[in-house]
């Protein structure tokens, strides 16, 4: 009996390891596959990230400096599942080739004039604090807002609650970054808004990170 072949794909993406290309990608692979850094990195090679699996299996990413892609799996994985698995890697360094702020540079450029702004509150002030965590939230509408309109999402659905946004966004095969942390947020600034509630330091701090991970994954750098 053969010994099974790992599986293996192989893609090129135009500008993948520029500065900031292959930061947005290592952070899109983090996120949505909890990709762990490989320190063994050969001469051409610009980043190495391995996706861990059940049963002892793992899918490695090789992005080398010519801007191939290579994808590998262990010989087990099914072979759908590598194939969906792969086509998704593919698609997230294609996204983080095209930052949003180069297509939308002043919607862009606004969010981040709005977070700088928030940044600058004093968080030891209870109402700043509020005033933070309802910014940052402002700066996730625009971002998820434009993103949409990137898509060609138009009317209706652009009116649409944060968790709606995201469900449209993700069905285009568009990663959202902080995904979970933006719809407690929106939770928290509703709660701020409708019914007054002061939140602790901790939570203004924590949403001003969120914004600027967020705002980061659609930059040019």
């Amino acid at each position: 009996m053969s010994k099974r072949k790992r599986k293996d794909r192989k893609a090129e993406v135009k500008g993948i390891t520029s500065e900031g290309a292959i930061k947005r990608y290592r952070g899109f692979l983090e996120k949505e596959f909890k990709a762990d850094d490989v320190p063994d990195r050969g001469e051409y090679v610009s980043l190495h990230k391995r996706i861990k699996l059940p049963e002892k299996r793992s899918i490695d990413i090789i992005v080398y400096s010519s801007d191939i892609i290579y994808v590998s799996g262990s010989a087990y994985i099914d072979e759908n599942e590598f194939a969906t698995s792969a086509t998704r890697i593919v698609q997230l360094a294609q996204q983080a080739t095209t930052p949003l702020e180069e297509k939308r540079p002043i919607s862009i450029q606004r969010a981040k004039c709005i977070l700088d702004f928030a940044c600058k509150v004093n968080l030891d002030n209870e109402y700043e604090r509020m005033v933070a965590i309802i910014l940052s939230d402002t700066c996730h509408e625009i971002v998820l807002r434009e993103q949409m309109k990137e898509l060609n999402i138009e009317g209706a659905p652009l009116d649409e609650g944060i968790p709606d946004k995201i469900k449209k966004i993700k069905d285009k095969g568009y990663a959202v970054i902080e995904e979970d942390a933006i719809k407690n947020l929106r939770e928290t600034r509703n709660r701020i808004v409708h019914y007054g509630e002061v939140p602790h330091k901790g939570q203004a701090e924590e949403a001003l990170k969120i914004a600027e991970q967020v705002l980061k994954s659609v930059s040019r750098n």
